[in-house]
């Protein structure tokens, strides 16, 4: 089964707008992504490749993969006391995470721990993780991505969000991707630019030939919010849609509206 980014979008919108609450900007903004890397590599069986969602206020976009894939039976317990779907991934409740998540800045850090040890045993496993442009601002981050280029973990593939915009604001004003990507570089990264939103750009950049035994950072130009033209704006990093709001952003989607 080939998973949807819209329909994604359409399973994040209905939680966050069940529960008024939750992250439907930095959700949607991964979708292409996160229908991408489910589709294509084993982030389901134990012990196989490893998806570390650093930037976990985004966890919504993977309740919904999982959700659509069959990996889990409901979404209608998100955000409750107790739940598996917690607001952030919380691998003591849901083991289809691969790690609990939402302090910023330390994603890339056990992503770095997983790449290392897969190496040490010499097994071929693919370990993904996702950050945010926002997150970049958090010094554990750097001091990663100058430790991964050491042990030559060309088995570590990190996506950066750049969907330009945070909970306070714009990150585009602070942080310009062409400089980000330069750094990244000269810190011995194997670093693209890509449409984080064309499916084909993911792919091609996921699977290039790695001959430099480097990591692979994975930028992806993006949009927070897209999909739904309104949405595309910093307000709604955590904002919850009224009714109107709600069936106007079904429709965008595709969808019919309620």
């Amino acid at each position: 089964m080939k998973t949807n980014p819209n329909k994604l979008r359409k399973h994040v919108l209905d939680m966050v707008y069940e529960k008024q609450s939750g992250h439907i900007g930095g959700s949607f903004s991964l979708a292409e992504v996160i229908s991408y890397l489910y589709n294509n590599y084993n982030l389901i069986t134990p012990n196989k490749d490893k998806l570390i969602l650093s930037k976990g206020h985004a966890v919504p976009i993977l309740y919904a993969v999982l959700y659509e894939l069959g990996h889990i039976d409901t979404l209608e317990n998100f955000r409750e006391v107790n739940s598996p779907l917690q607001g952030h991934p919380d691998k003591t409740r849901l083991d289809l995470m691969h790690a609990t998540t939402g302090a910023l800045g330390q994603g890339l850090s056990i992503a770095i721990g997983h790449a290392l040890a897969c190496k040490t045993k010499d097994l071929d496993n693919n370990i993904f993780c996702i950050i945010g442009d926002g997150e970049v601002q958090e010094g554990q981050i750097w001091e990663a991505f100058m430790l991964a280029p050491k042990y030559e973990l060309d088995n570590l593939i990190c996506f950066i969000d750049y969907n330009k915009a945070q909970n306070d604001g714009y990150v585009k004003d602070i942080l310009d991707m062409g400089d980000l990507k330069e750094k990244i570089k000269s810190f011995g990264w194997d670093t693209h630019v890509i449409d984080g939103h064309d499916l084909e750009d993911i792919d091609h950049a996921c699977t290039l030939q790695n001959n430099h035994k480097k990591p692979v950072c994975i930028i992806l130009d993006t949009i927070k919010g897209k999909g739904v033209s309104f949405m595309e704006e910093p307000e709604w990093h955590a904002k919850a849609p009224n009714k109107e709001e709600y069936n106007n952003a079904l429709k965008e989607l595709g969808y019919e509206s309620n």
